[in-house]
């Protein structure tokens, strides 16, 4: 399965977030097991060092996180097209939207997220972390 995993599953890994780390680490550990194909945005990487810095968080740490990710995952690239053809694609939140486009042009079989209520216009099914993890387990 070619998942794509939105920017809070990222920071909740790299920043170490207690609450939801657990789920974070093993969606990761999918794909480094190769049990399923990752895909993040290249916009995903830069909030999430964004937040690091915001946040105060060593970042060395940080980026040599996101390097060793960047060892068993895609990062896709968002295109100058996909960022002016959302400002008209009538989602509430703008950087959904062009997470949602990236996961589209990356043919994703789903999108991972802690934030399913974002995505209800998704084209493609969306899974919290435990329903990805499930799935998955389940196969």
């Amino acid at each position: 399965m070619r998942a794509y995993i939105d920017t809070n599953i990222l920071v909740d890994l790299v920043l170490a977030r207690q609450e939801f780390l657990p789920d974070a680490q093993r969606v990761f550990a999918l794909g480094y097991a190769g049990e399923a194909q990752l895909v993040i945005s290249a916009l995903s990487f830069v909030n999430t060092i964004y937040l690091g810095r915001k946040y105060k968080y060593p970042m060395e740490e940080v980026y040599a996180k996101l390097r060793l990710i960047t060892d068993f995952v895609d990062v896709a690239d968002l295109s100058g097209q996909n960022v002016v053809d959302m400002l008209s694609s009538g989602w509430k939140d703008y950087e959904d939207a062009t997470q949602h486009r990236v996961a589209v042009d990356e043919q994703a079989d789903c999108i991972v997220t802690r934030n399913k209520k974002d995505f209800i216009a998704s084209t493609i099914t969306v899974f919290s972390p435990t329903e990805f993890i499930d799935k998955i387990d389940s196969k």
